[in-house]
């Protein structure tokens, strides 16, 4: 049976080339701070969009968001200035109880 031109299939390469189009926009960051466990509630931790260069509004175009480990959410980030600031104060012991390091 002959496929007609329409039907036949895509090559690997531009199928490849599709998928790569599509995901390259999407990128995921980590990035890791050290605050004191003393830091008050409003304490200014960092500016993300600065440390990822990006500005605030490019931030707020892509949705940044903060994912908590837990259940408390100990920072709140500002998608308009990429500010990161503590927003409840920390415990160590209740964090990390009696482990060394503490991260």
């Amino acid at each position: 049976m002959k496929l007609k031109k329409s039907e036949e299939p895509l090559p690997e390469r531009a199928v490849a080339l599709v998928l790569l189009l599509c995901v390259s926009g999407m990128t995921a960051e980590t990035a890791r701070y050290s605050v004191p466990e003393e830091a008050e509630r409003g304490s200014f931790v960092s500016n993300i969009a600065k440390d990822l260069g990006l500005t605030g509004e490019e931030l707020l175009a892509r949705q940044a968001r903060l994912v908590p480990e837990g259940e408390k959410r100990y920072f709140q980030l500002n998608q308009h200035t990429g500010d990161l600031v503590v927003r409840e104060q920390m415990d160590r012991e209740e964090l990390c109880g009696q482990s060394e390091p503490c991260l």
